[in-house]
């Protein structure tokens, strides 16, 4: 594997994912490291799958493919739902699901992939922990190449992880930046909290959703390095702090499972290294190798909040909340855990939340949320 770096490829995917004008040039390198054509990143999910991310060399296949309508034709993702390949982690080649003869005579190879002069293709899959859907980093071949050699699959295996948390990182920082007037709004519609740490591991910024998600499972104080709030979660925290921060080599593990002081459902934790530029300047200069810790509760919905409908209702931001929870099937003591506050805290906000909206019991309220949530 002479003449690759994987450090500096990586590196030039997280730089992007913080000023994504790198991203063509990023995803060209890979290209020559794969021996490809050019690199893509396509998603799975119907509603995303025409917004593909291609390299320069590629860009007119990226552009018919989403906006010429190919993407809906794609027989590489509908043979790999139907055969059950599009597992997260996932490496694979068109010979593992799609037979030659196959290939001359189906419409998608014939009218798009053998329009473009495009051969065999190698791709990573990969996928947000919460999220159902997933996503794909492709390399495609020239037609005049023949299949991937074992080497060039392992390098995609390799970097493949990297270039996807990259991508989900540039959605990330694209959405708090369009939202910089409204961060707190952005966040609650993420479902997630975010903690900046600088290089060495110090707060310098914590999102409220962060603060609200990290009671209980973590001590965030500005300007100190982070600490587990369950006593036995110590040091497997720590380690993990002191894996993700050096900016000399790439964290083992990237996602930390915490539990909670007195027990209780886990607490994802996520780190996302810094390189480039500070997309953060409301957390100060000087947070290159530093990290971003992604705070999500495993089993938080996935759709969109319903809160900021409760509140056009008259709901306080706080009984928002404590309806949501509750008309989702949470009790109020679990409710209570998770906002830090007293049960009877809780019950009272519920009742209030019963008085405005003219109901008298769980039920009512657990119907409610369901139609609510389905608009």
């Amino acid at each position: 594997m002479s003449g690759f770096d994987p450090l500096v490829l990586i590196d030039a995917c997280y730089a992007a994912a913080l000023d994504p004008e790198k991203w063509s040039g990023a995803l060209d390198g890979l290209a020559d490291a794969l021996g490809a054509r050019g690199t893509v990143i396509v998603s799975h999910d119907p509603a995303r799958t025409a917004q593909t991310l291609a390299s320069e060399r590629i860009a007119d296949v990226g552009v018919d493919y989403g906006a010429g309508g190919w993407w809906q034709h794609d027989t590489r993702i509908r043979l790999g739902r139907e055969r059950g390949l599009l597992r997260p982690g996932a490496v694979m080649v068109d010979e593992m699901y799609i037979e030659p003869d196959r290939k001359r005579t189906d419409p998608f190879f014939q009218h798009f992939i053998d329009r473009h002069r495009l051969g065999n293709l190698c791709a990573y899959v990969g996928a947000d922990p919460l999220d159902r859907h997933t996503l794909s980093f492709s390399a495609p071949r020239d037609v005049r190449k023949g299949p991937f050699e074992g080497f060039e699959v392992e390098r995609l295996g390799l970097v493949g992880p990297h270039v996807i948390r990259a991508f989900r990182l540039t959605a990330l920082v694209g959405d708090m930046r369009r939202e910089a007037e409204g961060l707190t709004s952005a966040l609650e519609r993420m479902r997630a909290g975010i903690v900046i740490l600088d290089a060495r591991g110090r707060v310098r910024l914590v999102s409220p959703a962060a603060e609200r998600l990290a009671a209980g499972y973590i001590a965030l104080r500005g300007g100190a390095v982070p600490e587990a709030a369950e006593p036995v979660e110590s040091a497997r925290f720590d380690r993990f702090l002191a894996d993700i921060l050096p900016d000399r080599a790439w964290p083992r593990q990237d996602l930390l499972l915490l539990r909670r002081r007195g027990g209780g459902r886990p607490l994802s934790v996520e780190a996302l290294p810094l390189r480039g530029g500070d997309p953060f300047p409301v957390a100060g200069a000087g947070l290159g190798g530093g990290v971003v810790l992604l705070l999500r509760d495993l089993l938080a919905p996935a759709t969109r909040p319903i809160e900021p409908l409760l509140e056009q209702l008259g709901l306080t931001r706080a009984e928002a909340r404590v309806a949501a929870l509750v008309g989702q099937g949470s009790a109020p003591r679990e409710v209570a855990e998770q906002f830090a506050v007293s049960e009877s805290t809780v019950r009272s906000q519920l009742k209030a939340v019963y008085g405005k909206l003219a109901i008298r019991r769980q039920s009512e309220l657990a119907v409610f949320i369901t139609r609510l949530d389905s608009l």
